[in-house]
């Protein structure tokens, strides 16, 4: 499927938050204005206070597209807000996020749309890559289904709550009218699967796809690189979530969501990006106490080694940062391994 594949009934716009592009901005640019070159697409750059001349160079490589509006801020105001602005100067009834250092092509935007029908949303693939090699890499989001399919609402909100679909937004379209205003509240991080759920819980009908649309590459400066990760932002996402398609899921499918999502991933990204002590200390004592509540036979019929990660943070919750450190040195090892036997 090429660019001029996207159905002339639709239109689209693609959103981009820019900061401190640097020599990245000459790819993007060449990457939307094709995405863009069909009729009845747009997009909306933002740039987020950039200081490195990323304004000035975007400038130029738009000067003259009538289908990208560039909006320069003397100021960072965070990727939540300029994606809430971005949706207000939206012109195309579907929305597609992506980010400026990753890799997509408008073929995937015509893939989305060639699958959107009278959907509200539809879910596709996403691969995740760390290194350059064609082994550095595995599949994020999405179902590997031999066909398409139509789901219901709730059917969607129980993926987003097990965890089948994650809250990235690029590997997702969008109905404009299902994000509603302001979908992504103003947090340092975890504001996606807010959107994403506040979509997912508007949504009529949803479209699943098996295709791969995009490529998220892990960047230094990304922000779930930090070394102070926000646990009280993830705190917020998970309460949003489930507030939001809580309802549609079993008290199981709810504490199995708490487990992973808050209880496991606030000390696993903590212990990822090597955080100090004292940061490691409250995280895993915030953990424990979320972890406390929940119905440990429950989340074991889901997933027993979830339940065993849940254990130790009720009994002995230094424990976990160890065995969690333990596991991503092999799972890295293997990873490395992996690509080696690639590359030869």
């Amino acid at each position: 499927m090429t660019t001029r594949d996207i159905p002339p009934s639709l239109t689209a716009t693609i959103i981009i938050g820019v900061r401190n592009a640097g020599d990245g901005v000459p790819v993007m640019a060449e990457r939307l204005l094709d995405a863009v070159s069909p009729p009845g697409i747009d997009a909306v750059v933002i740039d987020d206070g950039s200081t490195d001349g990323t304004g000035g160079a975007l400038a130029a490589a738009f000067d003259g597209s009538p289908s990208i509006t560039l909006v320069r801020h003397a100021e960072s105001a965070g990727i939540a807000a300029r994606r809430n602005e971005a949706l207000r100067l939206a012109r195309g009834e579907l929305i597609w996020f992506v980010d400026h250092d990753d890799e997509w092509s408008g073929a995937g935007l015509a893939t989305l749309l060639a699958s959107a029908g009278e959907a509200d949303v539809v879910f596709a693939r996403a691969d995740f890559a760390w290194g350059p090699g064609a082994g550095d890499r595995r599949l994020v989001d999405g179902i590997a289904e031999a066909e398409p399919r139509t789901i219901s609402r709730e059917a969607g909100a129980r993926m987003i709550v097990d965890g089948t679909i994650h809250g990235f937004l690029w590997s997702k379209l969008f109905r404009r009218d299902v994000l509603g205003v302001d979908p992504f509240p103003l947090q340092v991080s975890q504001s996606d699967i807010v959107g994403v759920a506040r979509a997912v819980e508007g949504a009529k009908a949803i479209r699943v796809i098996p295709d791969v649309v995009y490529v998220y590459r892990r960047q230094p400066g990304s922000i779930t690189r930090s070394r102070t990760p926000d646990i009280h932002a993830l705190a917020s996402a998970h309460d949003s979530v489930l507030s939001l398609l809580g309802s549609f899921a079993t008290a199981a499918e709810r504490d199995t969501f708490t487990a992973r999502f808050l209880c496991l991933a606030s000390v696993n990204t903590a212990v990822r990006w090597g955080v100090p002590r004292p940061v490691m200390g409250e995280t895993v004592r915030a953990a424990s106490g979320w972890a406390r509540p929940l119905d440990l036979r429950a989340v074991a019929g889901r997933s027993r080694p979830l339940a065993a990660a849940m254990v130790l943070l009720r009994v002995a919750p230094p424990l976990l940062p160890v065995a969690l450190r333990t596991a991503l040195g092999t799972l890295d090892a293997l990873r490395s391994l992996r690509s080696r036997l690639a590359r030869t």
